[in-house]
């Protein structure tokens, strides 16, 4: 959105979403509140919202914004895009701290700060883009698999652990006791799999970037779908740097005048899981790959420190496929650029 279109805001309205109601709160362009109501939060509560609203407004020169409440909030802000209004979804840590000190706390109190959060920063607000049902259908599919993959994990280990160290009667007994569960589970990861790969199949344009995407070593499939819902199959909004710096691989300076000098680190506001699958590529592309292994090597014989050498390989993972995806050409390990004459 052109930054003349934000500065015509006129309302400025902030919901605070939780699993059964959300609080709606207006104020104007000079702060003033204006209102507040609660509502349910469903179908019936998003309509009687928006009529409620419409008292107070003539023309869209409203803007909403929600905090990241996972998915309480993702019917209500796909009702809004719906309607054609733009919002504004802020992590809840980034509005909290942008208020200075804070004195009491309700869920009305709670959506005027929201709102006030979006007045103070109308200049730089990050209007969501339309969203992508087959994304989402990704994404929950993806997280029931990871939580399928981690309950199986669960259960067998123990037991696994039993046969070494426990004895083999009360291994048996266990396993004859699990059994059902642990087909259970295998079961229903196998189902998660195979609509994944049917959905990867049906939309147009997403086989294809998954080829482009696999083909840079080390990155399997897990990996580049997981890459794949959080750059939103790649949006032109988000580039390699900016998809390091959610992940916490990339480094930022940290100097002040004369006296402060404490060399460049990564931040730890970061996607902890993201991270922890990019270090499996990372460990995978050490093996796989012999520019990465040879890279590796080298670093190591500096005095590199090792965290500070498989962060440099988890960056190089992500330029590359943010690279290969861009110019719509597989990795080549043996491609060389031509030197200049």
């Amino acid at each position: 959105m052109k930054l003349e279109e934000q500065l015509n805001y006129k309302l400025f309205i902030g919901i605070d979403v939780s699993k059964k109601t959300i609080d709606s709160a207006i104020i104007n362009d000079f702060g003033k509140k204006i209102g507040h109501r609660k509502f349910t939060n469903n179908q019936f509560g998003f309509d009687s919202c928006l009529e409620w609203l419409r008292e107070f407004y003539q023309d869209g020169q409203v803007i909403f914004c929600l905090e990241h409440t996972g998915i309480y909030s993702r019917l209500l802000s796909m009702f809004l895009q719906d309607e054609g209004f733009s919002v504004c979804m802020e992590s809840g840590y980034v509005i909290k701290h942008s208020g200075g000190i804070l004195k009491g706390k309700n869920d009305k109190i709670d959506a005027y700060r929201i709102a006030e959060y979006a007045l103070s920063n109308k200049f730089k607000l990050k209007i969501a883009e339309h969203y992508d049902l087959n994304i989402i259908k990704l994404h929950d599919l993806m997280t029931t698999r990871n939580r399928l993959v981690v309950d199986l994990k669960r259960l067998t280990t123990p037991i696994n652990e039993m046969k070494e160290h426990g004895g083999k009667e009360s291994y048996d007994m266990l396993l004859k006791a699990c059994k059902s569960a642990i087909d259970g589970l295998m079961k229903s990861i196998k189902e998660i799999e195979q609509m994944i790969d049917e959905l990867i199949e049906e939309v147009e344009g997403w086989k294809e970037r998954m080829e482009l995407v696999t083909s840079v070593k080390g990155i399997g499939k897990i990996v580049g779908l997981w890459m794949m819902v959080y750059t939103k199959n790649f949006s032109s909004k988000i580039n390699a740097r900016q998809f390091a710096s959610l992940v916490g691989i990339a480094p930022f300076e940290e100097s002040s005048g004369s006296s402060v000098r404490k060399g460049t680190h990564v931040s730890n506001h970061a996607h902890k899981f993201l991270k922890g699958i990019l270090h499996s590529a990372a460990m995978s592309a050490i093996k796989s790959s012999s520019r990465i292994k040879e890279y590796h090597i080298k670093k190591k014989k500096e005095g590199k420190k090792g965290f500070v050498i498989m962060n440099n390989i988890k960056n190089k993972l992500v330029q590359t496929v943010f690279s290969v995806v861009r110019t719509g050409i597989q990795y080549d390990e043996s491609f060389q650029y031509k030197k200049v004459a």
